[in-house]
């Protein structure tokens, strides 16, 4: 049986095969996170793109821009009903981790208000869980 030695350095025996250009190469002309040959490997490393600036994905854009929203709206509902008055409720849930949440609450509407927190809580969990679950 021949012993083959490396293509690149031709001192030690060949154990590898690059993917890219095919050589037979030794432990230390290869780059086993690649599976290339250092040749090669030098030559994908310089045409590989650089990413300039991070990118945040379209989904969390959208999410984001809601959450703003729907914040936006509920600051403008408080400022009506303190300046003219109308009869609106407010909830409001205080989160202790030992302890389970407490729900304070006043106005006529109180409850629905307390319910639309809940709700926004448990949309927010689904949404972190569902991202996960898709990575």
């Amino acid at each position: 049986m021949r012993v083959r030695t490396c293509e690149i350095c031709g001192k030690r025996v060949a154990r590898y095969v690059c993917q890219e250009c095919g050589r037979e190469v030794c432990q230390f002309c290869f780059e086993p996170n690649t599976w290339v040959c250092q040749d090669c490997y030098n030559h994908l490393r310089r045409e590989a793109p650089v990413l300039e600036a991070f990118s945040w994905p379209t989904t969390f854009k959208l999410f984001l821009l809601g959450f703003i929203l729907m914040f936006v709206g509920m600051i403008v509902m408080v400022i009506a009903s303190v300046f003219f008055g109308v009869p609106a409720g407010a909830g409001v849930f205080v989160f202790i981790p030992p302890l389970p949440p407490i729900g304070f609450g006043a106005g006529p509407y109180a409850f629905l208000a307390m319910l639309l927190v809940v709700a926004l809580v448990i949309g927010l969990i689904l949404f972190v869980m569902l991202r996960r679950r898709a990575r």
